[in-house]
């Protein structure tokens, strides 16, 4: 890993955020005098990170005419973020949801709206109005080269028809479309070689090449037309992302790509004075199952709850509405016992629920195989089914006298239609037959909101809120593009689109 001096990365990096410092005090810290005295290789293009992102940014720059080289701080493209996602990628304007009645109703300007509003309107209105605008040309390019079966489906947070589901419900698809993409190309990543400097020239504000790897293996390479940062966000480690994001210090799941720790950012930041933005906020969603330490899978708990489960705390009692969205569910487990909750379901629900989706969809990212979650529920650690209340209880440790008195409240308002808890009016099903089922789940960190400014077209902002000349990012590495809360598709979706417009921009095609 690159190391920083403590002083050198946090004086760099206190100025970059404040967008206070001189161009003179900044062009003490990186001079066109450090440039090396040869470069190793020379091209039009590098690609740092293998990702979504990175993957797609070299197909459209190859594609633009452009020589490309990828590099890569990991092992593998499927170890990054986009693979661990849900396969759901949010997108207007394409083929698909312009086929639809309902996915015609949509607009560019909704779908930003709906980003905004969801994210507490904290975005930045550059990289959100980039990702509407494109995303649909985005999700056909992917489609168009071969990605898996997928479908049209509604998703909270969400006004219009527009979230493109992977029928797998994993987006190891996309992984797989686009490294068949990059062979048929003949792009090759070069793995295990993270940037350890960006070469930059204040005297033109150029970002001119990187030098990447270690020791025996750096390479100083330079880029005649750009390079795009895709290297990801920082919860790739529990360490590094209690370190970023001290608020969720040693809480619930946190996972990511390994490899995703902030030390491409960190080196943009002492190299070229770039600020970053927006790191106090994560990804958090209410459904890590912690097995393991800080690992573990998530619940796909909405698909439970639309069938007739409820959401309850330790005390039994539920504390949120069900229809809420996901993420801005997680904020309310801080004033839980214990951090937690749990969904519950009877019989009838279960059987429901296991309709719509499969055992091991249901519990995914990694995915459970059903055998596995059967031999969790038969462990009783953190899923149980029982015959009684009384037994759930027993074995959960959540209050079973607040239990059966939710439950009654609870099928007195499906009687009505009326929630006299939470306002809902759409339950149908009351909870009552045995055997009972129930998930705790505590927060599942897996998506970093902050990172590196950009205008419209991706390129990336110095001190000044200027575009740096040649120098451009995509994906998670990215600020701003949630807000304060991220909504579901939407992280899938603007890194690949992001990944689509910065690959043609920085062969002068100008998408954004």
């Amino acid at each position: 890993m690159t190391k920083f001096s403590r002083r050198s990365f946090l004086g760099t990096a206190a100025a970059a955020s404040a967008a206070a410092v001189s161009a003179p005090a900044m062009a003490a810290s990186t001079s066109a005098g450090n440039l090396p005295a040869k470069w190793d290789d020379t091209v039009d293009v590098v690609v740092l990170g293998c990702g979504g992102a990175g993957m797609m940014a070299a197909c459209q720059a190859h594609d633009a005419g452009g020589k490309v080289a990828i590099y890569d701080a990991g092992q593998s493209p499927f170890h990054t973020a986009t693979n661990l996602c849900g396969g759901l990628f949010t997108a207007w304007g394409s083929r698909m949801q312009n086929a639809d009645p309902e996915g015609k109703k949509d607009s560019w300007q909704q779908f930003a709206e709906d980003i905004m509003a969801y994210g507490n309107y904290m975005s930045l209105k550059e990289p959100v109005y980039c990702f509407a605008k494109h995303s649909g040309k985005a999700f056909d390019f992917l489609e168009d080269a071969g990605l898996a079966k997928h479908h049209l489906e509604p998703y909270a947070g969400h006004s219009q028809l527009r979230a493109h589901r992977q029928d797998s419900f994993k987006g190891r698809d996309y992984i797989e479309v686009l490294v068949k993409q990059l062979d048929k190309r003949g792009l090759k990543i070069n793995h295990g070689m993270g940037v350890t400097k960006f070469y930059f020239d204040p005297a033109t504000n150029t970002v001119v090449g990187v030098q990447v790897g270690e020791g025996d293996k750096a390479k100083n390479v330079k880029a005649n037309k750009g390079v795009i940062m895709a290297t990801g966000g920082i919860t790739g480690t529990p360490e590094s992302l209690d370190r970023w994001v001290p608020s969720v210090a040693g809480k619930g799941v946190a996972i990511g790509g390994p490899k995703n720790d902030g030390t491409a950012m960190m080196v943009a930041v002492r190299d070229v004075g770039v600020p970053l933005s927006h790191m106090q906020y994560i990804a958090s969603y209410p459904c890590g199952i912690v097995v393991n330490g800080r690992n573990g899978p998530y619940c796909r708990w909405w698909f439970i709850t639309n069938n007739g489960g409820i959401l309850v705390n330790k005390n039994g009692q539920r504390f949120i509405t069900e229809k809420e969205g996901i993420c801005h569910v997680t904020p309310h487990l801080a004033f839980q016992p214990e951090g937690c909750h749990y969904v519950l379901t009877d019989q009838d629900g279960w059987d429901r629920t296991l309709q719509k989706i499969k055992l091991g969809a249901l519990i995914g990212l990694p995915s459970w195989p059903a055998e596995r979650v059967e031999a969790e529920f038969k462990a009783g650690k953190n899923l149980w089914k029982c015959d009684t209340i009384d037994e759930l209880c027993q074995k959960s440790g959540v209050n079973a006298d607040g239990l059966k008195k939710q439950l009654d409240v609870w099928n007195k308002a499906v009687e009505s239609k009326n929630d006299t808890q939470f306002g809902r009016t759409d339950q149908q099903w009351k909870l009552g037959r045995g055997p009972w089922y129930m998930i705790r789940m505590e927060p599942w960190n897996n998506l970093s909101c902050g990172g590196v400014r950009v205008n419209e077209d991706m390129q990336v902002l110095g001190w000044d809120m200027k575009p740096v000349n040649n120098f451009y990012a995509a994906g998670e590495t990215v600020a701003g593009v949630h807000g304060a809360f991220y909504c579901g598709g939407n992280a899938c979706g603007f890194a690949h689109t992001s990944g689509w417009v910065a690959g043609q921009n920085v062969m002068g095609k100008k998408i954004g």
